[in-house]
């Protein structure tokens, strides 16, 4: 009865808050970096150019394409890691009630069992 106590009060942990506590931060990174790199627009290059300033007019649009990248790859990171951390904490609250709940189920089966004892004895 105890344990079914305890694992009926962990369900009811409020998990679609929690993640919708986690899901805007995101959403946020996600828009940002679609947002940047939707803006970027190939280089205009002349067409009477050298071919040595479309290399150079190239290299640099690949540059800031790269420096997109690694920010993706950071802001990933950043979210995976948030996220990472919100179900730990997740995890130590179910853990914390499961066992808030066993001891005071005890306590209540202890307390019980010693009304019943001095009730014998008199």
């Amino acid at each position: 009865m105890v344990a079914r106590l305890a694992r009926t009060a962990a369900t009811k942990i409020p998990w679609d808050k929690l993640v919708k506590a986690a899901l805007p931060v995101l959403i946020d990174q996600t828009t940002k970096l679609l947002s940047k790199i939707g803006r970027r627009k190939p280089p205009q290059i002349e067409p009477n150019s050298t071919p040595d300033a479309k290399i150079a007019a190239l290299e640099k649009y690949v540059e800031g394409l790269e420096q997109d990248l690694k920010e993706a790859v950071t802001a990933l990171e950043n979210t995976a890691t948030e996220l990472s951390a919100l179900v730990s904490a997740g995890k130590v609250l179910t853990a914390r009630v499961t066992i808030s709940l066993v001891l005071s189920g005890s306590a209540a089966i202890l307390a019980l069992a010693c009304l019943i004892l001095i009730l014998l004895h008199k």
